[in-house]
């Protein structure tokens, strides 16, 4: 498995991060092959080895792996003490009833994280209150109010020191975007190339995060579809897995 971490987040001694790409694992076909996507077409006992492969290398029990249904929305789960057993990994059926786009804890030992495939995969920690958090912000994310809520939520339970790492994602370069979704985008991440619009997510979720008070933000220029060792929806199609972003508080 090839996992990129970020010199922000390492150091930070009470974490572990990783954003892992789509080489290592056991899927085939158009999954292939580090697929951790849970009801997406591929077979689901072969994505649960994949996640497990994932869990060992943190050293957790693949139950302790904790994703959600992501639905690009803006509901943001808190999962502590009282709640966490509604979230840790029993079957399928009960892993997609957890539907929202990011996750918030102070647990130890939980490895939290977000599943994408130009999506932006987003690893938060507070280094002071010792919260962490994922988000997972496609162009719907970006715009809406994913973002936000989180880092409200996180003040709300005491982080003022939040620090941030944007992995990799769909770039600019190569995110030409639909009339029909031109006007759903923030105008100010909007360029044009050859008459093809293109919209800068990346940009857009790095002074999103600055400006809701996260004290540094640390980007993986990587580009999910031009690289081949990574998932793109866009290159691939629906048919697609997801590549795995995750943080463990220690």
């Amino acid at each position: 498995m090839n996992v990129m971490t970020s010199d922000l987040l390492s150091g930070i001694d009470f974490i572990e991060h990783g954003f892992f790409d789509r080489m290592g694992g056991e899927s085939t076909g158009t999954y292939e092959s580090l697929n951790v996507g849970i009801g997406r077409g591929d077979d689901d006992e072969v994505v649960l080895k994949n996640r497990k492969n994932v869990a060992e290398h943190f050293g957790v029990p693949v139950e302790n792996l904790i994703t959600l249904n992501q639905k690009h929305s803006d509901t943001v789960h808190v999962i502590d003490d009282k709640n966490k057993n509604k979230y840790l990994f029993k079957n399928v059926e009960q892993a997609l009833q957890n539907e929202g786009d990011a996750i918030i804890t102070n647990e130890k030992g939980i490895l939290i994280g977000v599943n994408t495939a130009d999506c932006a995969p987003i690893l938060l920690c507070d280094k002071s209150a010792k919260y962490i958090a994922v988000i997972h912000a496609g162009w719907r994310g970006s715009n809406g109010k994913i973002i936000e809520n989180t880092l409200e939520k996180m003040k709300s339970l005491g982080c003022k020191n939040i620090v941030a790492c944007i992995g990799a994602c769909l770039q600019r370069l190569h995110f030409a975007i639909k009339n029909d979704i031109d006007f759903k985008v923030d105008r100010k991440y909007i360029s044009y190339s050859d008459d093809v619009t293109l919209f800068d997510m990346q940009l857009q979720i790095l002074e999103k995060l600055l400006a809701n008070g996260v004290k540094s933000v640390a980007k993986m220029d990587i580009d999910t579809y031009s690289n081949q060792n990574y998932f793109s929806k866009r290159r691939i199609g629906d048919q697609t897995g997801v590549q795995f972003s995750g943080l463990l508080l220690r």
